[in-house]
């Protein structure tokens, strides 16, 4: 019997995955750990540890440990932050397979000012800029009153809203330095207005393996974000766009050609169908192992469309199969909400509940 150590376990991106790889074979061994007293105890792993926060200096040597213990042949970061300190700690995993990028890939990745100075000239990507007033003035004055004031690290729209005047910026940063944020935190990005997307995909070696991308129709309580963005969708479709795929194909190529691991792209499609690419996430997002869950128990998909499992087979098995882009059914709708389950709309407009 295989077994895998997922981080992050009692997360929703954790919980999602542990049921995704679950849903194709059950004989999967799981061994979750969290950082959270509480949470711990959602996981859906066969074996749950409580372990320090990621930040503490024994966290590696403890996930490594038990890791060892539990004989694990494969551990699955869930959070983009142990993403980024097991590639800086990648020579204690010697023996344990992870299918992760290196480290340098990691913090371009990881720092949304990073992306843009690296893919600049490659790709469309909002014009990007570290804070000060004066940036603001410039912004606003060559894009239009509203820019896009916002954090160089962090998911969920961390730090994020919509700005128009040099004084409104102002305020919202030194609100946050009050709060212990530094000013050295914040990037000015050119604010772009059209349909937000996510790119998710799965690459092994620098070969893309799947892809699939969903338009997000809404947030989950958005009146708790001034941005109106909070991270997770409970609305989203499934698109095809040739224009995305070969976007973030070049994106990832550039930042890394030997791409191994999830690779998840979020994108804002302008009034003129440009899509610019906002970031790049090296891990997979909050909602990909549900549509891995629907392709396998809904859409009765093999094993190859379920990237959760997919990425599993190929860490455990070094068993995988190039599916190519846009695997998923175009207006195939993902309906979910906290504690109501799932509503899948098939294209046809079969509706389809499933309680989880």
């Amino acid at each position: 019997m295989s077994r895998i150590l997922i981080t992050g376990a009692g997360s929703v991106g954790g919980v999602n995955f542990s049921r995704a790889v679950k849903s194709v074979n059950s004989d999967l061994y799981l061994v979750g750990t969290d950082c959270d007293e509480y949470y711990i105890h959602l996981a859906l792993t066969d074996k749950k540890y409580l372990v320090p926060r990621s930040t503490e200096p024994n966290y590696v040597d403890t996930i490594v440990n038990i890791a060892k213990n539990e004989d694990v042949v494969f551990i699955h970061p869930q959070p983009e932050i142990d993403v980024e300190i097991f590639s800086e700690n990648i020579e204690k995993f010697r023996d344990i397979k992870l299918l992760i990028p290196n480290r340098e890939v990691v913090k371009i990745c990881r720092d949304k000012y990073l992306t843009y100075l690296k893919l600049k000239n490659i790709v469309s990507i909002p014009e990007t800029e570290t804070y000060s007033p004066d940036v603001i003035d410039k912004f606003r004055e060559k894009f239009g009153s509203t820019v896009w004031l916002r954090a160089r690290k962090g998911a969920g729209a961390r730090l994020a809203t919509p700005i128009t005047s040099r004084e409104q910026a102002e305020y919202w940063v030194n609100y946050w330095i009050i709060r212990g944020i530094s000013k050295d935190e914040f990037i000015v990005q050119q604010y772009v207005e059209g349909r937000d997307v996510a790119w998710d995909s799965l690459w092994i070696n620098g070969k893309l393996i799947a892809s699939f991308t969903r338009e997000r129709l809404r947030y989950i309580f958005p009146h708790l974000s001034p941005s109106r963005l909070t991270g997770t969708p409970t609305v989203a479709r499934i698109v095809r766009d040739e224009k995305i795929n070969e976007a973030c194909i070049k994106a990832i190529k550039t930042i890394d050609p030997n791409a191994t691991g999830f690779y998840c792209v979020d994108l804002k499609v302008s009034s003129d169908e440009t899509p610019y690419i906002t970031e790049i996430n090296v891990k997979a997002h909050t909602t990909l192992a549900l549509w891995s869950f629907i392709a396998t128990k809904v859409l009765k998909l093999d094993w190859r469309y379920n990237l959760s499992y997919h990425y599993v087979s190929a860490g455990i098995w070094d068993k995988y199969e190039e599916v190519g882009t846009d695997i998923y059914p175009e207006e195939l709708t993902l309906i979910r909400h906290i504690d109501a389950g799932l509503v899948v709309v098939l294209p046809s407009g079969e509706k389809i509940k499933i309680p989880i």
